[in-house]
């Protein structure tokens, strides 16, 4: 849907991005139907003077979940200091910046993680669990960079190999992988609950 508003335009994506904002990956991830911050879809939309709702019904036209994602809002002190936290220290991509309101919305790959300086005084009390295709890789990945591990990376009796961090704020994010046996765990523990 966005694509084809875009064509009828004669835009290309870079010129889509630059009105709307946005990086020329978010545009990308949109035209793919690959889920996005509703703040980076409402600039798509705002730049396509269109509905927001054109959009999210071209984007989940194929799709028969009802639920289509979360992505959270954590809250932070400055949205830009944290930004360019997930950015350098984590990988992450910077989708959107504002300044007034201070708010930011960084993505990499399907994870999308919004930050907002609306409820600073709670900044460092969110919890974020990300699930990532190897945990293993994204730990030796993040080892070398200057952040704060809590804990080590473990097999959790709940199913799940994880280990956790603190971004700049203190808000904790959990980077998980399901283990192999994951519905056996689980069973057990519900089994020894009994």
């Amino acid at each position: 849907m966005v694509k084809k508003i875009r064509l009828s335009k004669g835009w290309s994506q870079e010129q889509l991005a630059c009105f709307s904002g946005l990086s020329v990956r978010t545009i990308q991830r949109v035209e793919r139907g690959q889920s996005s911050g509703l703040e980076s879809l409402k600039c798509i939309a705002a730049a396509l003077d269109i509905d927001i709702a054109t959009i999210k019904s071209g984007i989940n036209s194929n799709l028969t979940d009802k639920f289509m994602g979360t992505n959270p809002i954590l809250p932070v002190a400055d949205a830009k200091e944290t930004a360019i936290f997930y950015r350098d220290k984590l990988g992450f991509e910077i989708e959107t910046l504002w300044e007034n309101p201070p708010y930011a919305v960084v993505a990499r790959d399907q994870v999308i993680i919004e930050f907002g300086e609306g409820r600073k005084e709670y900044a460092g009390t969110g919890i974020c669990n990300i699930f990532v295709d190897d945990v293993d890789e994204i730990y030796k990945e993040l080892s070398n960079k200057h952040i704060e591990f809590v804990g080590d990376l473990s097999d959790r009796e709940y199913g799940s190999r994880d280990f956790r961090i603190r971004d700049n704020n203190g808000n904790m994010l959990i980077i998980s992988s399901p283990l192999i046996n994951q519905k056996e765990l689980l069973e057990n523990g519900a089994n020894n609950q009994g």
